[in-house]
């Protein structure tokens, strides 16, 4: 397992970064907030709304652009980004040794878009590392983990499934990414349950790690 994979594909929030930061909890208060203040929906329902659609879309821009199709996508985009990022990343050193003793091609792909991305990467320290970032604008909204959306990173990568390697933190993401072929490592802190990834690692540093076992030395 591993033969000819090249290019190691990374999901961006709570992968790169560990979820405990507190980060991606203030995004999520944020996409509750816009729905309360631009769609009135109320304060009680909003957080149940949220979990729908994570559970039926992937992303709750997915369910709120069924719902609302009128939805501003770049001012939804805004909005929910709008956090301190100062305030729960800063630079990592030892991610970015990592990043560059590892010899594939890197790239990130999430479900948030290009300039969220870029300032997450910007914060810790590491966005000279990675090639290709494909966003949820490059993947047309089809959000992970859709089949669609893979469609959009093997296009954009110019690459076969089974040359790539998907290191995430979402089981479904990582179930969709077997079952296409490509090798997965799932980033789960604890003794969780790895399910059909071919590598569980407690954080992003063990998981390049094991991509450095794959590509040898």
């Amino acid at each position: 397992m591993g033969t000819g994979v090249q290019c190691a594909v990374f999901d961006l929030d709570d992968t790169l970064y560990p979820s405990e930061c507190g980060m991606w909890m203030e995004i999520k208060a944020r996409i509750e907030r816009y729905m309360v203040e631009r769609l009135a929906v109320s304060e009680a329902d909003a957080p149940l709304q949220r979990r729908r659609y994570f559970h039926e879309y992937g992303t709750s821009l997915a369910g709120l652009r069924c719902d609302y199709p009128d939805i501003d996508t770049d001012e939804y985009l805004a909005y929910v980004h709008d956090v301190p990022y100062e305030r729960y990343l800063f630079r990592d050193e030892v991610l970015s040794r990592n990043l560059s003793a590892l010899q594939m091609a890197k790239s990130v792909f999430t479900n948030a878009d290009r300039a969220h991305a870029l300032r997450v990467l910007s914060a810790l320290g590491v966005e000279r590392h990675f090639d290709v970032i494909v966003d949820v604008y490059a993947t047309k909204f089809i959000s992970k983990p859709k089949a669609g959306a893979f469609d959009a990173l093997f296009e954009s990568l110019q690459s076969e499934p089974w040359e790539c390697v998907l290191i995430d933190d979402q089981m479904r993401n990582v179930e969709m990414a077997h079952s296409l072929g490509m090798v997965t490592v799932l980033v789960r802190a604890g003794d969780g349950d790895g399910g059909v990834a071919d590598y569980c690692v407690p954080d992003v540093v063990h998981a390049c790690n094991t991509l450095q076992q794959l590509v040898g030395p």
